[in-house]
């Protein structure tokens, strides 16, 4: 009799599935990096780690480095029986654009279309009130200035996007409700919104960004006494813009110019370049689409190379 010996087969051992948790955190770092931002509210909820690099500076300045940076429109409202204002952000889903039956771009639109309008919750300290105040966005940073008509103020509060956290900017010189803001050359300019006589020095403020300091500039002089008048009323009567090194500012649809590098203020228009309608409700412009809010509370855009408006 012959007897064969069969070799019973091996069990073979199953490797488990890799996972993020074992890649080294730049790695993980990098791949987070590449997805969308309107994401990472969800990517929070995975686990401590991702909460940790999803919330962090690094990864957006990681972000900046692979070209993966994203626009996003903030919105604040200042809701009955609130006590803070309650902002929103409104992500737009990559790649998506809004179009129409005939291929092109729609206007204003009430329906998401793919967009997301998400809550923002402060975990450290509550939103400032707005109102009267003078907003600026510099960066991922939004800055709101001054105080309010009952109390002006030299405080500056700054909103960090990205991580969604606030902070104080050094107080400004003098104390200011519903100034006129602008940014350029790496500097914030402030102007007006103060009752101050017209031999004051602080009648305009810069704030260096680099040396985190404030300076005074000279205000419009005696022989400007109607611009300096209207300035005291802010941003109701006002419009600011930077361009080519200096401040055009709209009064009374006239347009001045204020040169910062010798002070200097000189009117350039009687009829000012750009509009401003005070009657019209909360408005933003990004990449030629303009964003808007009215008094319902209803959330519209509408593309300014459009024909029409929807």
């Amino acid at each position: 009799m012959i007897t064969e010996t069969v070799e019973q087969p091996q069990e073979e051992i199953s490797q488990p599935p890799s996972s993020f948790s074992s890649l080294p955190n730049d790695i993980t770092e990098n791949i987070l990096a590449r997805v969308s931002r309107w994401k990472y509210p969800l990517l929070s909820l995975v686990s401590k780690s991702f909460r940790s690099l999803v919330s962090s500076m690094q990864i957006y300045k990681t972000r900046s480095q692979i070209g993966s940076q994203e626009r996003c429109f903030y919105l604040c409202l200042e809701l009955i029986n609130h006590p803070y204002p309650s902002w929103f952000s409104l992500w737009t889903k990559p790649n998506q654009t809004l179009t129409n039956e005939e291929g092109t771009t729609t206007g204003f639109n009430k329906d998401s279309c793919g967009n997301s309008v998400v809550p923002i919750h402060f975990a450290s300290s509550h939103s400032p009130h707005i109102i009267n105040r003078s907003i600026l966005r510099v960066g991922s940073e939004i800055y709101i200035i001054g105080g309010t008509r009952e109390e002006p103020s030299v405080s500056v509060r700054i909103l960090d996007c990205r991580s969604h956290t606030w902070h104080d900017a050094p107080s400004m010189i003098v104390a200011r409700e519903n100034a006129l803001a602008d940014f350029m050359d790496e500097k914030i300019y402030v102007v007006g919104g103060c009752d101050i006589d017209e031999y004051s020095a602080n009648w305009v403020e810069l704030f260096d960004m680099k040396t985190q300091s404030w300076t005074a500039l000279p205000g419009p002089g005696a022989d400007e006494a109607e611009l300096r008048n209207l300035l005291r009323g802010g941003c109701n009567y006002c419009k600011i813009a930077a361009s080519e090194g200096k401040l055009y500012i709209s009064v009374d649809e006239k347009e001045y110019a204020y040169e910062p590098e010798d002070g200097t203020w000189k009117r350039v228009n009687e009829k000012s370049s750009f509009s401003f309608d005070s009657t019209l409700p909360v408005s933003h412009m990004i990449e030629n689409v303009i964003y808007r809010c009215n008094s319902s509370g209803e959330l519209m855009w509408f593309d300014s190379k459009s024909k029409g408006r929807e």
